[in-house]
């Protein structure tokens, strides 16, 4: 008889907590009783599709050493691919081009480029921008008539099919001539939502540093000073570039555009004997502090077979082979960009190296997804531990000076007519530090309590708190620029 009543006792026992457990969601208060203990959401990356970010991805050109492109015919032949792979449209045009006259500016008066302009901006693309101003091997002369009018001194160089004058950027005329452009200029294109760089120094052969010739040698620090401070204080939003290790030499380099002003860095002539071991090391020392721009070289419609004759270090088998190896040494150098260039290239990229098309896209720049959030949310207290990775090899460039770190993380809650009712941000993480495959960890508690009490949607993201606006698509297996963690519940 008590091993009996000892029996009734247990099932007594028993029935009663599972009468608790029962009665306990009814009771439970400040939130459900799910949230009350640690929930967590491991995210799946995305690995293959092309993401369109600020700062990064595949770029189309119209470099203009012969006449600019027709902006209609242009975008007929780059349509497609710049719908599929560009985030960038490089406009690399001649001063004389931006300002045939005193005064009159493309962006004004030049519907042609409007057009391009505005080709860019339909298909979902951001500007970048060179500006030079030597004429070596153009068919006309890169610096406005005017210019020379006024009395600025020039050399000659070899131009097409003649002799062009170039002007020397240590004089006076030159130079207040030349203010007064970059003034105007950044007046209409600083603006971030618009421009993803501008190269800020331009001078010598193509804009790349080269062969330069001044009026005194004593006043190359000077006018090197002058011209990256131009473009510097000018352009405060838009990040700025320089061709890195050129004949002006990488220690001025270092000192007044790269510490100074904030520049990131680029170099032209990837995968060729220009571009030496030497240099492939400077640029990976320089990362992360500087995103980096990757370009091949300019081989228009030549020959695999005649362009093998030119460079003389390498000897590829096909285009295929040359396109592995400048993508390869775009991963190798942690590059943001790379270069589709103009229609006759972009197509033999994509049509006889797809493969590596697709390489970059996956790999270059930054690719960034949250690896894993977990939360609670008790006594009006949101607990949120994120945790960060990036896919790509690059960088998202938040520490640029322009840039100023303007994307936090942000953590949302969105009610059931799909609006955003509170955003908290985090003042831990720093998307600049995110660098290849390491993991990033960050915990923060937010109040609640001034929350209407109901069910909601909790995000993650990254915030554009300069815009307000949420820019950043994110590497889920749903890329957006929100990732859902979870459906929670907020009581009073």
């Amino acid at each position: 008889m008590k091993r009996l009543n000892n029996m009734m006792k247990k099932i007594n026992w028993l029935i009663w907590i599972a009468l608790c457990a029962i009665l306990m969601p009814s009771c439970a208060s400040n939130s459900d009783i799910t949230s009350q203990i640690q929930e967590k959401k491991n995210f799946t990356p995305d690995t293959l599709s092309v993401i369109r970010n600020p700062g990064m991805g595949w770029t189309i050109y119209d470099d203009a050493s012969g006449p600019v492109a027709n902006a209609q015919e242009f975008w007929q032949l780059q349509d497609t691919l710049a719908r599929k792979y560009a985030s960038t449209l490089y406009i690399r045009w001649r001063w004389s081009d931006m300002e045939p006259e005193e005064g009159k500016y493309a962006w004004d008066h030049d519907p042609n480029f409007k057009a391009l302009v505005q080709g860019a901006k339909d298909r979902g693309l951001r500007l970048a921008f060179r500006v030079y101003m030597a004429s070596q091997d153009n068919q006309y002369e890169s610096t406005p008539k005017y210019v020379f009018d006024a009395g600025a001194k020039y050399y000659m160089e070899k131009g097409v099919p003649g002799e062009v004058r170039s002007p020397y950027p240590d004089d006076p005329i030159f130079q207040n001539k030349f203010e007064t452009f970059i003034h105007a200029f950044a007046k209409e294109f600083d603006k971030p939502e618009l421009v993803n760089y501008v190269d800020g120094y331009n001078i010598g052969w193509w804009g790349e540093g080269h062969n330069l010739q001044f009026l005194d040698w004593n006043n190359k620090e000077k006018t090197f000073e002058w011209i990256v401070n131009l473009y510097g204080n000018s352009f405060r939003n838009v990040p700025l570039v320089i061709t890195i290790d050129s004949q002006i030499g990488h220690d001025l380099e270092l000192k007044h555009a790269i510490n100074k002003q904030g520049y990131a860095v680029r170099r032209d002539g990837y995968a060729s004997y220009w571009m030496p071991e030497s240099q492939k090391k400077l640029l990976q020392g320089l990362f992360p502090k500087c995103f980096v721009v990757a370009e091949c070289c300019y081989w228009q419609d030549r020959t695999i077979e005649s362009v093998n004759k030119i460079d003389k270090k390498y000897n590829w088998d096909s285009w295929a082979d040359y396109y592995h190896q400048v993508v390869n040494e775009a991963l190798e150098t942690h590059a943001n960009y790379l270069d589709l260039r103009e229609p006759v290239e972009a197509l033999r990229w994509t049509g006889e190296a797809s493969a590596e098309t697709k390489k970059f896209a996956r790999k270059g720049g930054y690719r960034i997804y949250p690896k894993q959030v977990s939360y609670s949310i008790k006594n009006g207290l949101l607990k949120v531990n994120h945790t960060w990775l990036n896919l790509g090899v690059g960088v998202l460039p938040n520490n640029c000076k322009a840039w100023a770190n303007k994307y936090k993380v942000a953590i949302a809650l969105r009610n059931s007519d799909n609006k955003i009712v509170k955003q908290w941000i985090s003042e831990k993480a720093d998307p600049s530090q995110w660098i290849h495959q390491r993991s990033f960890t960050y915990e923060d508690e937010f109040e609640t309590n001034e929350l209407v009490s109901g069910k909601y949607q909790l995000l993650i993201g990254i915030y554009n708190t300069l815009n307000e606006k949420m820019e950043i698509t994110l590497a889920t297996d749903k890329p957006n620029v929100w990732a859902d963690i979870d459906s929670v519940i907020i009581d009073e």
